[in-house]
């Protein structure tokens, strides 16, 4: 990504002391960042595209959850409990000697 001047002088100008003090007072904003009063720096915040997807709802994942329980053959959760308890069992510590 390539700045433009306008682009940097739209940022706030702050000092590297100032900047280095407190960087999360800029996270939404940017700065430019100046030393001895000549921007050396521009700090720019990164929109995180993943943020503006809709994320689902408690009661979406809730009916996701109940339409995947009704589409499970009954028989094989059974058999696949059958064989997890028969695991963890199997696993048990012996009594102490």
């Amino acid at each position: 990504m390539t700045l433009t001047a306008a682009d940097v002088d739209g940022l706030p100008h702050v000092p590297l002391s100032t900047f280095k003090a407190n960087p999360a007072r800029y996270l939404a904003t940017g700065a430019a960042i100046t030393t001895h009063g000549r921007v050396s720096a521009a700090f720019l915040p990164v929109v995180d595209d993943a943020a503006h997807e809709t994320e689902p709802t408690l009661q979406t994942t809730k009916a996701q959850l109940r339409l995947l329980s009704r589409l499970v053959d009954r028989k094989a959760v059974a058999d696949e409990r059958r064989r997890l308890s028969v695991s963890r069992d199997a696993d048990a510590v012996p009594d102490p000697r």
